[in-house]
């Protein structure tokens, strides 16, 4: 009856012991695993209620017209990209001349017919712009080169703040991509959309379940910016109704 009674209580320790090494266990794994959880979890999402057909739009330049590539004459065409700048026929203030340096390229894109680059523009450590700038590519008298065809810029202070969150920013960026077609140096067979962001959490981004071409980290004036594209986003949907997903 003795022998019994301690096979009885061997067993039930041996429960007891059971239960307790798969309560630390699953303790273990939550400690481990509850942060890629929680990641999981801050994954902002961006579902349309309903879609609309994407129909690409010209970008409006300042003069309100759209170039007539073919009617520029020879002689307004330069030997380099920064002599292209240079171009008076590109309406920018006097106080914002500087934008037509291009101290540094971040991201270039050509094609046979056209040249596209993402630049830097200083005006000393407290000020600096960043343009988007398209150029015609042209053969002369058996040598490249370029002529100004539009842009798009944006200023930066060595004080901005950035209010609105990246997963929001996004929404508007390409909202805005459907009219900045002409900024595509592939227009006719493929769609070009493209955004800046001050946030690390883009690597995460999909639009439309695919990931960016690229994404091009930079500095300006000591602050991290990031450049992401995509060179030709599978998606009939217009650019306001398109679904994304990013970490927050």
């Amino acid at each position: 009856m003795k022998k019994i009674i301690k096979l009885i209580i061997k067993i039930i320790k041996f429960i007891i012991i059971f239960i307790i090494s798969v309560f630390l266990i699953l303790f273990i794994i939550g400690l481990l695993f509850g942060d890629d959880e929680k990641e999981q979890n801050n994954i902002y999402t961006y579902e349309p209620k309903e879609t609309k057909e994407y129909v690409p739009l010209d970008i409006v330049n300042p003069m309100g017209t759209k170039v007539d590539e073919e009617s520029i004459p020879d002689e307004e065409y330069s030997d380099t990209l920064e002599q292209a700048m240079r171009n008076p026929n590109i309406k920018i203030s006097p106080e914002d001349d500087y934008m037509r340096n291009i101290d540094e390229i971040i991201k270039e894109f050509k094609s046979e017919e056209y040249i596209a680059i993402y630049f830097i523009s200083e005006k000393g450590e407290t000020e600096a712009a960043t343009t988007f700038a398209k150029f015609k590519i042209k053969e002369i008298e058996g040598k490249q080169k370029y002529v100004f065809l539009t842009k798009v810029s944006d200023k930066v202070t060595k004080d901005t703040k950035y209010g609105l969150k990246t997963s929001r920013g996004i929404k508007l960026q390409l909202t805005l991509s459907d009219a900045l077609q002409d900024l595509n140096v592939n227009p006719k067979n493929t769609r070009f959309v493209y955004g800046v962001v001050p946030d690390d959490n883009i690597y995460s981004l999909k639009i439309e379940g695919q990931q960016p071409d690229e994404i091009v980290h930079f500095e300006s004036l000591g602050q991290d910016f990031y450049l992401w594209y995509y060179s030709n986003l599978k998606s009939d949907h217009s650019g306001d109704t398109l679904s994304y997903e990013i970490r927050e």
